[in-house]
């Protein structure tokens, strides 16, 4: 079989001199490398055959002149944040107080002295006009009888009323109560419903003299507490019970005490106690 030299010559498509020098110049056969083993693969260094990368790009030069900020630097006034919500917000700009920079709350007066009392007639006056707002709405007009109906006032006394039967048996059954009506100078009583004079036992329960309720009636007096009564009162032996304040019975009324004393006259317009004819 020809070799590629010998049929290149053949056909004339080069000389002899041209194919000793390509057999003069040809490069030796590549030989590959030895194979290695799976522990020589894994020691031996990676070659990286990527040319390194050229960055032809000219260094950025910032020929600008620096800004220049007038403004003035900002002051954070705002206290550190602690753990477990301990620091204040700072209201309207302003740091938080801290406990020795607080003040001082105010200790209410003294019993007494002279702004307890302002205090105190000012909580009153506030109260009786509550009261007489309500007795001025639901007042019920007695109806003069023959009937004679007791009560007792918050002084210890004795105080009886001439009403109808049809009014008296309202009283009994409880549709009806005996409370009093604050007048700027002096403690008048009258007839409300029920339901009003409840309403002013929550606020004051010495405000209502009698309410024959189911459960814990007010002011109610039998006939022998009647009689016992009026003769300890004859006699000049009944005793005048204080005008204590009332502590804790009502939202209005507070813990006060009466702003100044006060008489119970004029003619009474209501009652309660047990009915007693005469």
């Amino acid at each position: 079989m020809q070799n590629l030299r010998d049929k290149l010559l053949k056909a004339g498509l080069v000389s002899e001199d041209q194919a000793k020098k390509s057999e003069t110049s040809a490069p030796a056969p590549r030989r590959s490398p030895p194979a290695q083993t799976p522990r020589q693969e894994a020691s031996a260094p990676r070659r990286d055959d990527r040319p390194p990368r050229r960055d032809d790009r000219p260094p950025r030069r910032d020929d600008r002149p620096p800004r220049r900020d007038d403004r003035p630097p900002r002051r954070d006034d705002r206290p550190p944040h602690r753990e477990g919500g301990g620091g204040g917000r700072p209201q309207h700009g302003r740091p938080a107080a801290t406990a020795a920079e607080r003040p001082i709350p105010k200790l209410p007066p003294l019993p007494g002295s002279k702004e307890y009392q302002r205090i105190e007639s000012k909580k009153q006056l506030e109260l009786d006009r509550a009261l007489r707002e309500l007795v001025m709405g639901a007042q019920v007009p007695s109806e003069p009888g023959e009937t004679a109906f007791y009560f007792m006032t918050r002084k210890g006394r004795l105080r009886r009323l001439e009403l109808s039967q049809a009014q008296a048996k309202q009283l009994e059954d409880g549709a009806l109560g005996v409370v009093e009506r604050p007048e700027p100078a002096q403690i008048e009583h009258a007839l409300v419903p029920a339901a009003t004079a409840e309403q002013m036992f929550a606020l004051s329960k010495k405000a209502v003299r009698f309410l024959n309720r189911k459960e814990n009636p007010i002011g109610f007096m039998s006939d022998d507490d009647v009689k016992t009564q009026q003769a300890a009162e004859a006699a000049g032996t009944a005793p005048e019970i204080a005008d204590e304040p009332e502590a804790d019975e009502g939202a209005a009324a507070g813990t006060t005490e009466s702003a100044a004393p006060t008489t119970e006259g004029g003619t009474p317009e209501g009652g309660g106690t047990e009915p007693q004819a005469q």
